[in-house]
């Protein structure tokens, strides 16, 4: 069986990269309220079924879980809700014996979308957390798409009564990934952000608009067809990544200056490089991904260009082959 294993990682600028605790509540869906036996049984409560989970708006999310053993009398010979078996195909839990699944688009409804809500402790601010999720394409769907993203807000729900995208940009958006078609393993999601409030709410579904989602079709004649693009999700990660903190220095002689900051098109970057070591410099986004790259700098003072870079908050390593120089923050008006 062929594995497809999507694995992005990356180190964050300044930051070491170490495994924290996961903040998320029965982050793999095995606490059930009690055994499902229909897909969302608990719809009108705005509840998944199981311990600490919902929905986020009035669309339908499901859950899945292998203690659901009635074979449905239409169809499959198969549990509506079960695992591995269910009425839309057969997927193994990532871990454990559940999960949960969430509509990205239908041909007959294409503007509805699904969306799984929990609480979390509330997050620290100007801190890094890494944020991981397995999903897996049901494999009677005759559609994939891209789109899905994790958003964090400090209270609950942005709209609870709609059924269609809410229309917030999350702070993690996997659409680097591209359109997830894999329906036989599941593929890992990452992404990184830092922290900007102390949310306490995670939210997961398709962030994007009809429009501007990549959708294509995987399967036109499925033994049993859903003209839709359904996904099942499991195992959600939510960790805070150790830092030696924005603006530190790991090298006490080094002793940068980033001037001005805030700045508009340029600032300087001044250090003290009396050996005129070979270093890179690297500036990154909010959610770690590198903007800007500069290799093989041998003095003690660097102009840092906008080249196009939005406003917002970005943040700066200097590097050499071994070692963390200095990183810290930058502000672009």
């Amino acid at each position: 069986m062929k594995k497809c294993l999507f694995l992005f990682s990356f180190i964050f600028s300044g930051y070491w990269l170490l495994h924290a605790q996961n903040l998320v509540p029965n982050y793999s869906f095995e606490q059930a309220d009690s055994c499902p036996t229909f897909p969302n049984d608990r719809y009108f409560e705005y509840s998944l079924g199981c311990v600490g989970w919902g929905q986020a708006t009035s669309a339908w999310a499901d859950y899945f879980n292998a203690c659901d053993t009635a074979a449905i009398s239409i169809g499959k010979n198969a549990p509506w809700v079960g695992v591995p078996y269910n009425t839309l195909g057969y997927q193994n839990a990532y871990e454990g014996n559940a999960y949960a699944g969430i509509n990205m688009y239908s041909v007959s409804l294409p503007n509805y979308k699904a969306y799984l809500l929990t609480n979390i402790p509330p997050l620290e601010i100007d801190t890094v957390y890494q944020v991981t999720l397995h999903i897996s394409l049901a494999d009677s769907c005759e559609f994939a798409t891209d789109g899905i993203g994790v958003l964090f807000t400090t209270y609950g729900s942005p709209n609870r009564y709609i059924d269609t995208t809410l229309g917030i940009t999350p702070q993690i958006d996997y659409s680097s990934y591209g359109v997830i078609t894999n329906s036989i393993n599941w593929t890992t999601l990452k992404g990184t952000f830092v922290a900007d409030s102390a949310y306490s709410t995670l939210i997961i579904g398709g962030f994007k608009t009809l429009s501007k989602m990549k959708i294509i079709a995987v399967n036109d004649s499925p033994s049993n067809p859903h003209n839709n693009s359904f996904y099942y999700i499991d195992n959600i990660v939510v960790e805070k990544l150790s830092s030696t903190g924005i603006g530190s220095i790991t090298n006490n002689n080094f002793n940068p200056v980033l001037y001005p900051n805030p700045f508009t098109d340029h600032a300087s970057l001044i250090f003290s490089n009396q050996e005129q070591q070979n270093y890179t410099l690297t500036i990154s986004n909010s959610q770690g991904q590198v903007k800007q790259s500069i290799d093989n700098l041998t003095s003690n003072r660097i102009r840092i260009e906008r080249n196009g870079l939005p406003s917002g908050f970005y943040y700066y390593q200097l590097r050499n082959a071994n070692n963390i120089l200095a990183n810290g923050k930058l502000i672009i008006k």
